[in-house]
């Protein structure tokens, strides 16, 4: 056994490469082909709005949102379920499905003491054998919801 030399000589390390200050421009934090912004959605698609930027139509979901309460009638109660369903029609006798929790017909628009709009909608509160109950929140401090009663037997006494 000879002291030879390792088979690989160790060569020093190559100098790290300067690295250059990076330089931006605000074109650079434009959004663009090249540059999309990773946050916004797809569902956007070339639109160039935030969909925050896009005022609300609606706070909530309300079923025959143009047709006064007055003007609905009550077609079919389907019971027997865990949650009971109802048939409403509107107007032009189309029909829709409604169950405990919906809100219905068109907003009523009160002005409070600081000018402030609020939008009242009534909500399906029970659904009983030949009827549909609603109620809505009285503008009015410390009164209690008002309450509304649709029911079948007066649309077949009507006819």
């Amino acid at each position: 056994m000879g002291g030879s030399a390792p088979a690989a000589a160790a060569k020093p390390a190559a100098a790290p490469a300067k690295l250059e200050a990076l330089a931006f421009k605000d074109d650079d934090f434009v959004e663009s082909e090249r540059h999309r912004d990773p946050f916004r959605s797809f569902a956007l698609g070339n639109r160039s709005t935030n969909v925050a930027d896009a005022p609300p139509d609606n706070q909530r979901s309300v079923i025959m949102p143009d047709t006064a309460v007055e003007e609905m009638k009550l077609i079919a109660v389907i019971s027997g379920l865990t949650r009971p369903k109802a048939m409403l029609t509107d107007t032009h006798n189309v029909g829709y499905v409604v169950q405990r929790g919906d809100y219905v017909g068109r907003p009523k628009v009160f002005q409070t003491t600081g000018s402030v709009a609020m939008t009242l909608n009534w909500r399906v509160e029970r659904i009983r054998d030949n009827e549909v109950v609603l109620t809505r929140q009285d503008p009015t401090e410390g009164r209690p919801p008002l309450s509304r009663v649709i029911s079948m037997h007066d649309e077949m006494a009507a006819r």
